[in-house]
């Protein structure tokens, strides 16, 4: 009876643990580089058309920094489809150095 009970808790274990790590290998974060942003309202434009993106969970912009930090489902979305709505919003989404 113990052992069955043991197996049933490690089962339930492992279920739990599958589904968390397979939730987030979806989810990834990226810094990017935005240019033109020189006031908070440039960079609530970016945020707002990044927020409205499907597949965006965070998005985090600031012209200070002159970077756009976005926290999305990989699944839904890449990196440069990312890149293609910063720069609808009339400011430059730099590209990476390609190494």
């Amino acid at each position: 009876m113990l052992s069955r009970i043991t197996n049933l808790v490690l089962s339930g274990v492992l279920v739990i643990t599958v589904g968390v790590i397979t939730a987030a290998a979806f989810t990834k974060t990226v810094t990017i580089k935005v240019e033109g942003m020189k006031c908070a309202k440039c960079s609530a434009s970016v945020t707002k058309a990044l927020k409205a993106t499907d597949g965006v969970e965070e998005a985090q912009v600031s012209s200070d920094k002159g970077e756009a930090v976005v926290t999305y489902d990989d699944q839904k979305l890449s990196e440069t489809k990312l890149r293609e709505v910063i720069n609808k919003t009339g400011f430059k989404a730099v590209e990476p150095p390609s190494q």
